[in-house]
């Protein structure tokens, strides 16, 4: 790696040709030391100017007026260019990128300068009178103090105009002898090398004060460039709480508002509209102001109600098991221990002689134990499978009518009812043929259908009603006018296992599963079952089915009609339409 020579650091360097900037550093150093020449340029051009006519005036009594004029008139050239140069820069910005093109310029400039300020010891010196001598190398001596005091930080452009004006008549004086050609030859070699030597030491200094500038610019740019780059969202406030600084997520975090916070909190979880939360730490700085940090704590926040998810359903799968356990000890032995008890009575070695009616008799107990233990089976083998989402969909067009009569046909057969007299059942026009898997929704039928024999009064009938609501939402009523549910116990009666009553003597069997499975197979569907129910008065179970059920044909017949009424949970007697088509 070739190590970067300054430029100007040293009186070797200052005659190698100066190079575009190295670094951000050097760049800087060649912006400063431009602005400097160019703020310089209107005086240097009037001492040109002014000072080279007064020693053309002084000279004219020495030296020949045409020597004069030859030498005086570059000098008003160059004044003159120099003050045009001022004017022309002068309101002009500093440029942000340097190359050194400009001080290039400037070091040729002072050089010709230089030298023509030097030829004064040959076109002014007359008569060679010692007294006209001096006063000429007073003259340059005078004009390279002045331009190095000018340009103290820039040795390039001093060296050169200083070296080319004072060079000549140090030459000159060694040549031409004399008491003082001596002293006067040695004096400007003195003085060049004081001039050069105090010039490289203004540069220093600039050197020195524009690299603290860089060091602490670098510094603030690492640190806000650190800051953007942060992860969190970071802000400074002043004390009057004006924000000064704020990285980009704080801007989309917030936008134009500020959050709002106290002096001293401790770190607080925040939840946004958005639904991010965000923990925010607020320290005070020593001036009175704040500096505010958030952090994304959401993913945190998410695993934490994944957590307590997880247990929640942990607890509530142990529930359902015991619930499980309490409900199939009591379900499963009843049945078992009235197949084993009436076969026995039945077995040929028995001692107990039965008769051809308590054959039959004991052979219905027994298949009828065998069809609940059945019932149950499936029921937790449909719950299962339910619970792994193995039931595939298939939806087919099938006629309401026909559903609901086969529905209940299985209802009735399962609770032992042979007459299908005790059904009030009204279907819809609009709701003659649906678009549904037909397993599914028998089963969720058979189910609600057979709660609502079981629990209804033996003297009011089952109402049934399937239509469109005013909202145009299709749906399947059932209506029972049985003992009712709390309101406390409509949603817990969806859950796995759950029975209304645990007393081992209840009064009505099953699993628990039944509505459990019925809601979750209606969701399959896209639908939803609620119940509505009052105490002593009965229960409303309404199959909500999507809008996509409805064919093509069902969906614009009798868009005017009135669908049969939902039959109201808290009515005593259900409200019947006239148009509703019973089933046949």
């Amino acid at each position: 790696m070739v190590r970067y020579l300054d430029p100007s650091d040293s009186v070797f360097a200052l005659w190698k040709r100066m190079p575009p900037p190295a670094n951000a550093l050097q760049e800087g150093i060649y912006r400063e030391q431009q602005v400097l020449v160019v703020k310089q340029q209107l005086a240097m051009g009037l001492i040109n100017i002014f000072n080279g006519l007064l020693v053309a005036v002084g000279a004219a009594a020495k030296a020949p007026l045409g020597n004069v004029a030859i030498w005086y008139t570059p000098i008003l050239l160059m004044g003159l260019i120099q003050i045009a140069s001022w004017a022309r820069l002068r309101n002009a910005p500093p440029p942000e990128k340097v190359s050194g093109s400009y001080l290039r310029k400037a070091e040729l400039a002072a050089l010709f300068i230089g030298i023509v300020w030097g030829s004064a010891t040959f076109f002014l010196r007359g008569t060679g009178d010692t007294a006209h001598l001096f006063f000429i190398w007073m003259m340059q001596a005078g004009m390279a103090a002045g331009l190095a005091s000018m340009l103290s930080s820039v040795p390039r452009v001093t060296a050169r105009f200083a070296f080319a004006c004072l060079i000549p008549v140090t030459v000159i004086n060694f040549s031409r002898g004399g008491d003082y050609a001596l002293t006067i030859a040695l004096l400007s070699l003195v003085f060049l090398a004081a001039l050069v030597h105090g010039s490289i030491n203004g540069y220093r200094q600039l050197k020195s004060l524009v690299s603290t500038v860089h060091d602490s610019s670098e510094a603030r740019e690492n640190l806000a460039d650190a800051i953007e780059s942060s992860n969190d969202a970071f802000a400074f406030y002043n004390a009057d709480r004006e924000i000064m600084i704020a990285n980009a997520r704080h801007r989309n975090w917030f936008g134009t508002g500020d959050p709002e916070f106290e002096l001293g909190e401790e770190s607080i979880p925040v939840l946004q509209k958005s639904g991010r939360w965000l923990m925010r730490s607020t320290r005070e700085t020593g001036s009175g102001g704040a500096v505010v940090v958030h952090t994304d704590i959401t993913a945190l926040k998410t695993r934490e109600r994944e957590l307590i998810e997880a247990q929640r359903e942990a607890v509530e799968a142990d529930a359902a098991k015991s619930r499980f356990l309490s409900t199939m000890s009591h379900e499963l032995r009843t049945p078992m221990n009235i197949i084993l008890g009436f076969s026995k009575l039945m077995n040929g070695d028995s001692k107990i002689r039965l008769s051809d009616a308590d054959i039959r008799e004991y052979a219905d107990n027994i298949h009828s134990s065998g069809t609940h233990l059945l019932k149950l089976i499936n029921d937790i083998i449909d719950y299962s499978k339910v619970g792994l989402d193995r039931i595939t969909i298939n939806p087919t067009e099938i006629d309401t009518a026909s559903l609901l009569t086969e529905s209940i046909t299985l209802a009735a057969g399962f609770e032992s009812k042979s007459s299908l007299d005790n059904f009030d059942v009204r279907v819809s026009s609009r709701l003659a043929k649906i678009n549904v898997d037909e397993t599914a929704i028998k089963r969720i039928l058979i189910n609600l259908i057979t709660n609502a024999i079981r629990f209804n009064r033996e003297d009011c009938k089952v109402v049934i009603r399937a239509g469109v609501n005013p909202e145009g939402q299709p749906f399947i009523a059932i209506r029972d006018f049985g003992p009712g549910i709390p309101e406390n116990k409509l949603e817990r009666v969806f859950e796995a296992f759950y029975q209304g009553d645990s007393d081992l003597d209840r009064q009505y069997g099953g699993t628990g599963l039944g509505l459990t499975l019925c809601r979750h197979l209606a969701r399959l569907l896209s639908g939803d079952i609620v119940l509505k129910s009052r105490l002593g008065v009965g229960t409303t179970s309404i199959l909500v089915l999507p809008v996509s059920v409805m064919t093509g044909d069902t969906a614009s017949k009798g868009s005017n009609s009135v669908a049969p009424s939902l039959p109201d949970a808290s009515a005593q007697s259900p409200q019947l339409t006239s148009n509703a088509s019973p089933i046949a």
